[in-house]
């Protein structure tokens, strides 16, 4: 019988009844917060609070405003900034001078957005914001930035509802169906296997395993089987959850000519949501954009996990609308009912817009779209990367994470795997560290034993929380450290209770 693998909240619990002060390093929450766009946010939303106090339309000795005027609105806002050199002032002036939008139009949108004034218009993402999410989709994947409107963005409430709303606009428009297989590069965040109780609609899941412990992330070859066509679509976080790797350029290719030669018709979904990480990222979207559905959150790089902010990203000329063009006349016919009321042309609605109709389950497609102060305050995350001043605070992060993983490793006594790490998690082999300790016969006893025991113990008489690679489907004797939870100093104390337990197994 397989061992039960405890759950992350067994072993954050048994950590907190230890009495020892405890080391989450099981949750893959930031201890990171970026102040710089969220100082922007409050700043604009200070100023839009006074722009609608002058615009007042009810009486109530100043309680109500009204809805700010666009006119002028852009000289008012530098005004109210004076002289500060603020990163709100120079993302406003990025955007204008790099896509060459009237300013008043462009503060206008930001000001009502942040104020909540009026419902999402467009519904999929407010006109001017964007394009500043496709100018940072496109540069955070490694693509060439070209002319905007190459790629549509919808807006939606992280990363967990991007996938949510892409599997479920999948289902419902007969791309994905009883018989069909999804591919999975695994070992992965657990939930991608469950997504969405894909097994009850009779879809079978074909796991593509990454290479263990080498610094690439598929073997030559591995992915060959998305040559099958019952395979309708690859999921792979790039770079990886948990084993942290993004695909080398010769695994990008691979799949670009597996596209071009035998399956123009294979969805290639990809959540990117660590692609900052690793510098010079080049992600999927780079190469084959017209068949990628790109998920992404904001989630890791700027510390917002309770922002709950992410996007869809499909190209403008996407391979799901040829497919969805040539299903047959019972998919159009459901088509055609299902969006009627969204559309006077249903079959021609392209797949992005069905998907932003399916995320308020169709009928109340109307209110559909991601609140708008929630589209400003992503929008600024976006800027902080895009502008010249955002490169070195992403820098700053990776070297402060290349510092947490040596920490880690240091008492352990093993390298990191290696290539292109976005370091923002480690996958720690326990075998190597046993081999490297006490050779392959203390390799041997200690995989003789049950895998849970180390993570319950290091739990119990720690203060520990690591996960168990088995929770990710990864090698037995793997644990997943989250390096970004915790300093370096508490990384390193990690490391050498991990030491301390494996070495109580080996003995015993």
């Amino acid at each position: 019988m397989t061992p039960r693998v405890p759950t992350q909240p067994e072993l954050t619990a048994a950590a907190r009844a230890s009495g020892l002060p405890v080391l989450d390093a099981g949750r893959g929450q930031p201890d990171w917060i970026a102040t710089v766009p969220r100082a922007a946010f409050f700043r604009l939303g200070a100023f839009a609070v006074t722009e609608s106090a002058g615009r007042a339309t009810v009486d109530g000795d100043g309680y109500w405003g009204g809805i700010p005027d666009d006119a002028g609105i852009a000289d008012r806002l530098a005004a109210d900034l004076g002289d500060d050199p603020s990163f709100l002032r120079a993302a406003v002036d990025w955007v204008v001078t790099e896509f060459g939008v009237d300013p008043d139009a462009f503060v206008g949108e930001l000001v009502r957005g942040v104020l909540g004034a009026g419902y999402p218009t467009p519904q999929r993402m407010l006109q001017h914001l964007e394009l500043v999410m496709e100018r940072y989709a496109v540069t955070v994947c490694g693509a060439d930035t070209g002319p905007p409107g190459r790629f549509h963005v919808f807006a939606t409430e992280g990363g967990a509802a991007a996938m949510a709303y892409t599997f479920r606009t999948l289902r419902e428009n007969g791309i994905l169906g009883t018989g069909d297989k999804i591919a999975i590069a695994s070992p992965v965040f657990t939930p991608y296997l469950k997504i969405p109780d894909l097994e009850h609609f009779g879809v079978e899941i074909v796991e593509v395993r990454a290479a263990h412990n080498a610094p690439y992330r598929f073997d030559e070859g591995v992915l060959q089987v998305l040559r099958d066509p019952k395979i309708k679509a690859f999921v792979v976080i790039n770079p990886g959850n948990p084993d942290t790797r993004a695909m080398r350029p010769e695994r990008l290719r691979e799949i670009r000519d597996i596209v071009a030669e035998h399956r123009p018709d294979l969805i290639l979904i990809a959540d990117t949501v660590y692609a900052t990480f690793v510098d010079g990222f080049r992600g999927l979207l780079a190469e084959v954009p017209r068949n990628v559905i790109c998920l992404h959150s904001f989630s890791k790089n700027f510390g917002a996990t309770g922002n709950r902010l992410g996007f869809v990203a499909v190209a403008a000329d996407t391979a799901l609308d040829t497919i969805l063009s040539g299903l047959g006349d019972a998919a159009r016919d459901a088509a055609a009912r299902r969006y009627s009321s969204v559309t006077a042309d249903p079959r021609s609605l392209p797949f992005l817009e069905r998907m932003v109709a399916e995320s308020r389950e169709v009928a109340l497609h109307n209110i559909a779209g991601l609140a708008t102060p929630d589209q400003v305050q992503m929008g600024l995350f976006a800027l902080a990367h895009l502008v010249p001043d955002g490169a070195p605070h992403a820098a700053t992060l990776r070297t402060e994470l290349g510092r947490r993983h040596a920490a880690l490793l240091t008492p352990l006594g093993v390298p990191p795997a290696g290539g292109q790490d976005s370091q923002y998690y480690a996958l720690v082999d326990l075998l190597s560290v046993a081999q490297v300790r006490h050779g392959a016969d203390g390799a041997d006893r200690l995989h003789a034993l049950d895998p849970s025991e180390l993570a319950v113990r290091l739990a119990d008489a720690h203060g520990v929380v690591v996960l168990p690679g088995a929770g990710f489907d990864a090698a037995s004797w793997d644990v997943r450290v989250c390096l970004a939870a915790l300093p370096a100093s508490d990384l390193r104390r990690i490391g050498e209770a991990i030491v301390t337990v494996l070495d109580e197994l080996v003995a015993a």
